[in-house]
């Protein structure tokens, strides 16, 4: 007996609430929008888009949210519309009973700061999303300048690792990219290195926080590998020697380091 009350009251409760569910749909329904709040979720991080950026898209003039019923209100299709804006990564969408219309925006996370030869400024993200400098402000990230030719991206950016083919050339971003993506998930080398440089040559080189020397990295390659040498150099070498002996460490050849004393 006790087994098919426990099974009449459950089947209640669901009844219960396809019912109240029902009631709130149909109520929200007949409700009309009467605000729209946008809320970006990292703004503390980074501010690549604003409020009123979300805003300007969500509540353009030729599709006004607000007099609209709830229910003609496409939450998915808005959400599309939203990440096509390269800072955004995730956009939400909801509506609640008292007629408003919630935006909720995650942006993308920078890794890389890239200042070229021209003089122009732009990040890419952690996919490799290129983003546009925005100069209400700046990220603190690792930053890489000098002979860099890629010109800043326009309003649609671009993936570095879906760019289109160089025809065999070598391609410094994806270099700069994937060694930035390597040292930020790597403690150690992300405290130590400041800065990143493309000299005329071609060559990268790094510059780090400690000690008066350029590492001399060469192309983006082997990086686990010219890594793990600069270490061992760092912890046997410099640690005994001093970390201002040094000139310039050069990793760019294969199983070997080449280092230039500085002129006394």
């Amino acid at each position: 007996m006790k087994r098919i009350l426990d099974i009449i009251f459950w089947i209640g409760l669901a009844a219960y609430f396809l019912i109240a569910m029902s009631f709130v749909s149909a109520r929200q329904g007949g409700i009309v929008c009467t605000s729209v709040e946008a809320c970006i979720l990292d703004s503390l991080h980074s501010r690549f888009v604003t409020v009123r950026d979300i805003l300007r898209v969500a509540d353009h003039p030729t599709r006004k949210l607000r007099g609209k019923l709830l229910d003609s209100i496409h939450a998915a299709k808005l959400e599309e519309q939203l990440v096509q804006m390269p800072p955004v990564l995730h956009a939400e969408v909801y509506k609640t009973a008292d007629g408003t219309v919630h935006v909720d925006v995650t942006q993308r996370t920078p890794v890389l700061r890239i200042i070229n030869r021209y003089g122009e400024s732009y990040y890419l993200d952690e996919s490799g999303q290129a983003l546009r400098h925005a100069d209400r402000y700046s990220v603190h990230v690792l930053v890489a300048n000098g002979h860099i030719d890629r010109r800043a991206p326009d309003s649609k950016g671009f993936r570095v690792l879906h760019a289109s083919p160089t025809n065999g050339k070598r391609d410094i971003i994806r270099e700069l990219f994937r060694l930035a993506l390597w040292m930020k998930d790597n403690r150690f080398w992300n405290a130590q290195i400041q800065q990143i440089y493309v000299n005329a040559d071609g060559d990268i080189e790094l510059i780090p926080r400690v000690g008066s020397h350029v590492i001399l990295f060469g192309k983006g390659d082997r990086i686990d590998e010219k890594f793990a040498k600069l270490e061992a150099l760092y912890r046997n070498g410099l640690n005994v020697a001093g970390w201002n002996r040094y000139d310039a460490i050069n990793l760019k050849y294969d199983g070997q380091i080449v280092c230039t004393k500085r002129e006394q």
